[in-house]
């Protein structure tokens, strides 16, 4: 058998081939049989893999720390146990969300450690992961952790992951999102991004990468399509012209009422205090003392 024949059997062993095969009973199991393989068998890289999947998650879940405390034991048979800020549990009593991420986890860092026999430095070992829903049932400020946290520890593997969350692409570089639509005879094809969404809002990344044109309530929408379609409309009968005024009002009052003009507001009394302030306030003060020219730059 050629390496290429062997390589394919030893990651046949591995992995699972069908997706729907992969059990959360069978990544519980594998996470007992590498605490076993640490104690029993004086492997202690094991036992570091499930630690791993502990500290990534904490990363991930940032102010949520989960740790893996060791198994433990029920009348229903052994369990992974996760020290948390609630106290030691076990992992299905976790929510949803991060009982997924945690399988998840461990399913890639297991089957990693695997193949690669346990290394010291699995983290330079090149790897793929492939992924549906990554951002499956977390929360928005855990989900744009999730790729900073993965290429942080792995910095040689190659993820493949689909995703509908915007602050998912938050931060990625240019080409690095493949963006599926279907075009008017219903055939798909792929897009690419040809600037880094480095700095974008999640308002931005809807309205220039998933055509959410206007991410906003449904009946705000109406409502500003409905004024719109008044305004280019050349002559009004007296009932339109009233609907016109209503709707003016009221998609002022909507828009008001958001964030953004409470943002607008002290971002004007700011502006409002600065003019009032003395000139002697407002004019730059000289340092006295040297400086050092290599140390002075601007932090964006």
């Amino acid at each position: 058998m050629d390496d290429l024949g062997a390589e394919l059997v030893k990651k046949g062993a591995i992995f699972e081939p069908d997706a729907a095969m992969i059990s959360d009973e069978g990544i519980v199991q594998k996470i007992v049989d590498l605490d076993y393989q640490s104690y029993r068998l004086q492997q202690p890289l094991a036992r570091d893999i499930v630690q791993l999947v502990g500290t990534m998650a904490s990363e991930i879940t940032e102010g949520f720390p989960i740790e893996f405390k060791g198994v433990g034991e029920d009348q229903r048979g052994l369990f992974p146990q996760f020290g948390t800020l609630d106290g030691d549990v076990p992992l299905d009593v976790l929510s949803q969300g991060t009982q997924s991420m945690i399988q998840w986890l461990a399913q890639l860092l297991i089957g990693y450690a695997e193949f690669y026999d346990y290394p010291v430095d699995l983290a330079e070992k090149p790897g793929i992961l492939i992924i549906d829903e990554i951002d499956a049932h977390l929360h928005p400020s855990w989900q744009r952790r999730i790729i900073p946290t993965l290429t942080n520890h792995f910095p040689n593997l190659q993820i493949f992951c689909s995703t509908h969350s915007p602050l998912m692409l938050a931060g990625l570089k240019e080409g690095q999102v493949h963006l599926l639509r279907r075009d008017e005879n219903r055939k798909v094809f792929v897009s690419k991004n040809d600037t880094d969404i480095i700095g974008w809002s999640a308002d931005e990344i809807l309205r220039n990468f998933m055509d959410v044109r206007s991410p906003t309530d449904i009946e705000t929408v109406k409502h500003l399509e409905r004024l719109q379609a008044l305004r280019q409309k050349g002559a009004l009968s007296e009932e339109e012209a009233k609907g016109l005024e209503h709707l003016r009002h009221q998609v002022n009052q909507d828009l008001l009422s958001g964030p953004m003009a409470s943002q607008a507001g002290r971002f004007s009394d700011l502006l409002k205090s600065s003019r009032e302030q003395p000139e002697s306030q407002t004019k730059p003060k000289s340092r006295v003392g040297r400086t050092n020219p290599k140390k002075s730059s601007t932090t964006r």
